[in-house]
């Protein structure tokens, strides 16, 4: 159940944190898994470094696609009716030249399908990132960073503000296994990883609203693994004779 001073940090600054979702156990195999799967020695750049296809990696992975400890916040974000419309995790090295991903996106980017709106004492959103933490990222050891509250801006950021070394831009600390879900509305990006004695992984599903596509193709969803909840989250978009996914 989410609280009401979650919604109002929500609501204010554009991301929120829900420590301890992931246990450690789980961690060590998810850890090991990407491992077994080719997920070694990745470089500073986290567009040069993302993987996909985890869902298929076991029912630790394939449960996120409703864990429910984000489900409730996602009901609350976007509506009782949402879809899961993509995935990818993300590697970073502190080793090789410095990476890390630009600042972008901005609140009233309805054109692109990244929204913020209130209406009706009800938040809605166009697409939500939901972010695993794999591993611990202390203070200012590098990944998520962001303009707090900028997805309710008005007018454009100030020149030279998209830069992640910006005094604007705030990193955001995580325990591996802590969850960071934002609005893709907020403007956001990657700082370069810094810390040498481990390596930063993270794996982001992203929601939007039912009748909604973000991108350009969706998650398969013929693994005969899924519950059916989960395929259900995996549907196409579409709003005629949709169930809501019920979570207890």
């Amino acid at each position: 159940m989410i609280t009401d001073e979650q919604k109002f940090l929500f609501d204010l600054q554009g991301y929120i944190t829900i420590p301890g979702v992931i246990p450690p156990e789980h961690i060590k195999q998810m850890q090991a898994d990407m491992a077994s799967h080719g997920i070694v020695d990745p470089q500073n750049d986290p567009n040069a470094s993302r993987f996909g296809n985890f869902l298929k990696w076991g029912p630790i992975w394939r449960n996120l696609i409703d864990q429910p400890a984000v489900m409730p916040f996602l009901t609350e974000f976007i509506g009782p009716k949402f879809r899961l419309d993509h995935i990818y995790g993300m590697a970073m090295s502190a080793k090789g030249a410095r990476g890390g991903e630009g600042l972008h996106h901005e609140g009233g980017m309805f054109n692109h399908g990244c929204f913020y709106v209130t209406h009706g004492q009800r938040i809605h959103n166009g697409l939500i990132v939901v972010s695993y933490a794999l591993s611990d990222v202390p203070p200012g050891a590098g990944g998520f960073c962001c303009i707090p509250g900028t997805h309710k801006s008005l007018f454009p950021l100030p020149k030279g503000a998209y830069q992640v070394d910006h005094p604007l831009v705030k990193h955001v600390p995580m325990k591996a296994g802590d969850v960071l879900i934002f609005t893709e509305a907020l403007t956001h990006g990657t700082m370069p990883w810094t810390l040498e004695a481990w390596e930063r992984r993270s794996v982001l599903l992203k929601y939007c609203p039912h009748y909604m596509q973000w991108g350009r193709g969706g998650v398969a969803a013929d693994d005969p693994e899924l519950t059916e909840r989960q395929k259900l989250l995996l549907q196409i978009a579409h709003v005629w004779e949709r169930p809501a996914p019920v979570f207890e």
